[in-house]
């Protein structure tokens, strides 16, 4: 692929980037917002979880073959340390997000009547200091950062559902968090709804180094998954049948894949074979004469070996 083709595919990512997280958030702050105009801030967790998880779901499902969804600068620096995206795209990826949260928050802002609310502001509640709060983001964002890492770079069969357990990821971290830092896991996010509402908190920074440390820690967990070879030990998982299976098995244990494909091959010779001398047995015993009168077919049928 030249240069010209790479930038095109840099930008093209890069639109779906900026247009999912809009759409994202656009959904997510403001379906939490709803929530909180109708329940109290206490009754009301259940429902902002359900907001962010099921818009981010429905979002990244849509965005995830072309852009892999990232929606998330956190999940962005976590795949570049891994390798899995370049140092140009990444940048791209970040700009994206930051401009496409805006868009999204703004869209909230714009197209609601209620604008007291409006923005989900990340701050500290309930008491929660500022060790706390920035190790709760830490945590839940190297959970939600490897989750990411291992349903979507780690391929099987599975990987085309990826958009449903980061969903469930992302719905878990807001479960636990929206009572105490209204649940950043993600700077773009917390970055947006400060700049829309025009208000930063005192420990605003901590919905930025939390995240991007959860993040390092993620891609650290993964790298030595990989290093380990994790996989060795649950090959064939994702086999639809025993040949796949045994495959699996021969292939990281050294063996010989061709000897299996050889053993399978003639386990089903030998298979057909003996349902040939089955049916030819049954004919044998069972030709029938004139007038339903049973003869005895004395002709051995002999298959050739």
């Amino acid at each position: 692929m030249d240069a010209k083709s790479s930038a095109k595919g840099w930008g093209v990512q890069a639109l779906a980037e900026f247009l999912g997280t809009a759409m994202f958030l656009y959904l997510a702050i403001g379906g939490a917002d709803a929530v909180y105009g109708g329940v109290t801030e206490d009754s009301s967790s259940l429902g902002v979880a359900f907001a962010f998880g099921v818009a981010l779901v429905v979002t990244a499902w849509a965005f995830f073959r072309i852009s892999g969804a990232h929606f998330n600068p956190a999940i962005t620096l976590s795949s570049l340390i891994t390798g899995h995206i370049t140092v140009p795209k990444a940048v791209l990826y970040f700009i994206a997000q930051i401009l496409g949260a805006m868009l999204g928050v703004a869209l909230v802002r714009g197209t609601t009547p209620s604008s007291g609310s409006i923005g989900q502001i990340n701050e500290l509640r309930n008491n929660e200091s500022i060790a706390r709060g920035f190790f709760l983001e830490f945590f839940l964002t190297s959970i939600l950062c490897f989750v990411y890492h291992m349903i979507v770079h780690e391929k099987n069969r599975s990987t085309f559902m990826a958009a449903l357990p980061y969903g469930l990821a992302l719905f878990s971290c807001y479960l636990f968090a929206t009572r105490y830092t209204n649940a950043s896991i993600n700077p773009a996010r917390a970055f947006a709804t400060s700049v829309v509402a025009r208000s930063f908190s005192r420990e605003h920074w901590i919905f930025w180094f939390g995240p991007f440390g959860g993040a390092i820690l993620a891609a650290a967990l993964h790298i030595l998954f990989r290093f380990l070879d994790y996989d060795q030990y649950s090959a064939g998982i994702d086999a639809e049948n025993q040949a796949q299976y045994l495959r699996a098995q021969a292939a990281v244990s050294g063996g010989d894949v061709h000897n299996v494909n050889y053993a399978n091959n003639n386990a089903n010779v030998n298979a057909n074979v003996n349902a040939n001398a089955n049916a030819n047995a049954t004919y044998a015993n069972n030709n029938y004469g004139p007038n339903d009168v049973t003869t005895t077919n004395t002709t051995t049928n002999v298959l050739p070996r």
